[in-house]
């Protein structure tokens, strides 16, 4: 299924699959703040620079963000171009004031990135990791072994991460909101309440039921945003970084129906 709007490299993606296969058309300009200034609307290749940096400074938890904007970039690409990955910007007179990065199908969408961007992704990792001995003896000690299995063994594209990243997902099919990040200039003007519920309203379009995200607990984590949005926190655990971390969920179609 092509999965941007036309031949343009830098248009962004206006089409979601989800559930079963279905599918979804979204408007261009998705939804404005009560305020009518703020815009949010799907990503695009133009503001990956924008969106990997803020990734990289402002929410800094697990792996990824620590190989450094260009692997950060790569990794939101390729939600970009995934027919199952989401990533929403929140912009102001063309500036972007934070984004949103989620999948309407998690294994859907881990099955895709890796049969088609899995060298890409391999090799800049293999690059960043060389580059910070630290970061890298870190890895093999926590995560080498998953990774090894997740990219080399039978199946590997077809599974969802495990223990550590999603608890009691399963590996059926599920929507994940991966990250959202505020620039802190930005922050206190329900930017991040916009993100959140036009992701969630794109979730219930593809038929979706149920999503699920992880944040650390504490100040570290936005445990009381979620609560306040109607969140149900559904298990906790203490992740591979040694940080106690909340398992989230709740029902897109509730909130499409407020």
């Amino acid at each position: 299924m092509r999965s941007r709007a036309g031949d343009n490299a830098t248009a962004p993606r206006l089409v979601y699959q989800g559930r079963g296969g279905r599918v979804v058309r979204v408007a261009e300009r998705l939804r404005m703040s009560t305020e009518g200034a703020i815009e949010v609307r799907p990503a695009s290749e133009d503001d990956l620079r924008r969106t990997a940096a803020l990734h990289v400074a402002e929410l800094p938890h697990g792996l990824f963000p620590r190989l450094g904007e260009g692997f950060v970039r790569r990794w939101q690409r390729a939600h970009i171009e995934s027919a199952y990955g989401v990533l929403l910007v929140a912009a102001r007179g063309g500036e972007v004031l934070g984004f949103l990065l989620g999948t309407t199908d998690r294994p859907a969408n881990v099955a895709w990135i890796l049969g088609h961007h899995r060298r890409e992704l391999m090799t800049a990792g293999l690059r960043a990791l060389l580059s910070r001995p630290a970061l890298a003896l870190g890895f093999v000690r926590t995560r080498g072994p998953r990774y090894a299995r997740r990219l080399f063994g039978r199946g590997a594209s077809a599974r969802v991460a495990g223990r550590g990243d999603v608890p009691e997902a399963g590996f059926g099919s599920i929507a994940v909101l991966e990250a959202i990040v505020v620039a802190p200039a930005a922050r206190g003007e329900s930017v991040g309440t916009a993100l959140s519920e036009e992701f969630l309203s794109i979730v219930a379009a593809a038929g979706g039921d149920r999503v699920e995200l992880v944040t650390k607990a504490g100040a570290r984590g936005a445990a009381g945003f979620y609560e306040r949005a109607g969140w149900r926190r559904v298990g906790s655990h203490v992740d591979r970084d040694g940080d106690e971390v909340h398992t989230y969920r709740i029902d897109p179609r509730f909130v499409r129906a407020r």
